[in-house]
């Protein structure tokens, strides 16, 4: 294997682990105990539904707030929410 091939494969294994710790972080996912699997693939299906649309919103707003303070924000605030919605 090459230098640019072991450094392709690296990266890509960082980006997922990188999408699983914030989707951890983030939503709490390790803390999840829904047994059905449906449901399982459902939650994890929104999860990353929704933080697609903050990281969309972030880039095309070129915000510069952290990814769990636009959430709270959202939650606290439903104008808010419908900006992120509505933004991209």
């Amino acid at each position: 294997m090459t230098a640019e091939e072991l450094l392709y494969h690296a990266r890509k294994e960082w980006s997922v682990e990188t999408m699983h710790w914030l989707l951890d972080v983030h939503f709490e996912e390790d803390f999840c105990r829904a047994e059905d699997k449906n449901i399982q693939q459902n939650l994890i299906m929104f999860r990353k539904f929704a933080l697609n649309i903050i990281k969309q919103c972030k880039s095309t707003s070129k915000s510069k707030k952290a990814i769990s303070k636009v959430i709270f924000d959202c939650l606290l605030d439903c104008t808010s929410l419908l900006k992120v919605i509505y933004e991209n």
